[in-house]
């Protein structure tokens, strides 16, 4: 792991685009140190079924925010870093002062009861509010050792770090995976509900909580009815452990058959879920897109390595970080739904983003 982190801080001396991943459950650390001039930049992910790499998508693709793909065949070696010039400053915008937006909790309260009006006057049932939090003690060379830490501490989370000259320096643990083929099968998991987790066997989900999850749930059905897959399995909803806070998770599998040559246009279907936008997706997106009071880039997007013909592990973009040389911006949200409390939302991000920042605390 060593070695790796020393090629991070090399690579990212130089500008070399990389993405280093740890799946679920897994010690093996991956990596892909990318040939600058191979990147694909596309906007349009049913057009994904004819690459293969490492994938970074945005919450809402747009014209400054496209999906970047990392192709496999075009990994390079340290030896080759050599031929690039050190970079001046590692800063993805031209002035963090302006990118940054971070809300006071009276507005973050104040967003809470736009959405909960919105919903009584227009019928939607779910809207997913984030924010970031900037913080400026931590500088860009010691954040590569933060991917050890949250491999350490949270197993069961995919975790990974990225950079591309375009975006900027990402790095996060998410548990919620979005899209995944193996063996000629197909899954993909509806995550939503948060509590800290505390010390007891017994998890008790109130209304809102579970309304918000079979909201994600239902979604994705609709999904899979959409493309005449009727033979899917389901298992769920169960609490699930992500580091120090649980949620409400149903796995469904079907045959990846279903859409062959098609998987692109699938995950097209599927992203953004309820579980980071919001039902109905299109209503939700447009009032996430007027309320929220910032661009959310890559977070709540989705990543993860891209292979049509063998496996693909695709994750949301959750408890992530993008690092700057002056700071780091932290993210998080949490489900709307009209029995929403406004303070106990603004306490859930909270509680999400101290967990981010513990971690930092280490390194």
């Amino acid at each position: 792991m060593i070695e790796t982190i020393d090629q991070v801080k090399k690579a990212l001396e130089y500008g070399i685009p990389f993405a280093v991943w740890a799946k679920p459950g897994e010690q093996k650390v991956n990596h892909l140190f990318c040939n600058p001039e191979a990147v694909i930049k596309t906007y349009t992910l049913s057009q994904l079924d004819k690459h293969k790499g490492f994938v970074f998508a945005p919450f809402h693709v747009c014209k400054h925010l496209p999906i970047y793909i990392l192709p496999f065949d075009a990994q390079i070696g340290m030896a080759d870093f050599k031929g690039s010039k050190p970079r001046k400053r590692f800063d993805a915008h031209s002035n963090t002062e302006t990118f940054i937006v971070e809300k006071s909790r009276k507005e973050h309260i104040r967003q809470v009861e736009v959405f909960l009006k919105t919903f009584k006057e227009t019928g939607i049932q779910k809207a997913v509010l984030s924010r970031n939090k900037w913080l400026p003690d931590y500088s860009i060379e010691h954040i590569p050792e933060l991917f050890t830490e949250l491999h350490h501490n949270y197993p069961n989370a995919f975790v990974y770090q990225i950079y591309l000259p375009q975006v900027g320096y990402w790095i996060g643990a998410t548990p919620e995976l979005l899209f995944s083929t193996q063996n000629g099968s197909a899954t993909t998991v509806s995550l939503a509900g948060t509590q800290p987790l505390k010390n007891t066997d017994k998890v008790v989900w109130d209304k809102k909580e579970a309304r918000e999850q079979e909201l994600v749930t239902e979604h994705i059905r609709s999904v899979l009815n959409s493309f005449q897959i009727n033979d899917f399995s389901e298992q769920g909803p169960e609490t699930a452990v992500a580091g120090n806070m649980v949620h409400l998770k149903t796995v469904l599998e079907f045959s990846k058959e279903n859409i062959k040559n098609r998987i692109g246009t699938f995950i097209d279907k599927l992203h953004p879920t309820p579980a980071v936008c919001g039902l109905p997706v299109k209503e939700s997106m447009e009032l996430i897109l007027e309320t929220e009071g910032y661009d959310r880039e890559y977070y709540t997007g989705f990543l993860g390595p891209f292979d049509p013909s063998q496996t693909i592990d695709l994750f949301v973009n959750l408890r992530c970080l993008q690092a700057f040389d002056n700071g780091v911006v932290l993210y998080a949200g949490g489900g709307i739904t009209p029995e929403s409390e406004p303070e106990k939302e603004w306490e859930e991000t909270r509680i999400k983003i101290q967990t981010l920042e513990r971690i930092l605390e280490k390194i």
